[in-house]
């Protein structure tokens, strides 16, 4: 979503808004590098991710309210999301819950099977309810990419 966003963002706005965007940008660089020092001492590598999550949020949500303002309140980036998120959401949480409540690093061999089959499942459930929502779309690339190979 933040490259896309901001691509748009980029290639629509008019000379000031540009300036705005950049400024906001060296604004959320400048929030990124504090975040960044500060969750790496405290939390390592997981600490790098929230500071990268808090800076991908913050970058997102600007180019969101510019995209609003530009279509006057008509787009909706809950629309942009893909037929099955809401199963690719509570599939994460239940390969977390797995992974917390079954996984046990001492025991990994007889406790991986467990979580895989979880996981599998999981996965398998996500992409039927993707395939299901975006079959159309989705025919589309593959008539797209048969298309292409006839011409080369």
């Amino acid at each position: 979503m933040n490259g896309t966003s901001e691509a748009f963002l980029h290639s629509v706005a008019n000379e000031n808004q540009l300036k705005q965007s950049n400024n906001m940008l060296l604004l959320f660089s400048a929030i990124y590098t504090v975040l960044n020092v500060a969750f790496i001492k405290s939390a390592g590598a997981v600490g790098l991710i929230a500071a990268n999550s808090v800076n991908m949020l913050l970058r997102i949500s600007y180019s969101a309210v510019f995209i609003n303002e530009y279509f006057k309140g008509s787009f909706s980036f809950y629309r942009c999301l893909p037929a099955g998120w809401g199963v690719l959401l509570i599939s994460g949480l239940t390969t977390a819950f797995s992974e917390r409540m079954f996984l046990n690093r001492n025991r990994f061999k007889q406790t991986l099977p467990i979580h895989m089959v979880i996981g599998i499942m999981c996965l398998g459930f996500s992409l039927l309810e993707i395939y299901r929502g975006e079959k159309q779309f989705l025919m589309s690339i593959v008539k797209s990419l048969k298309g292409h190979d006839k011409h080369t």
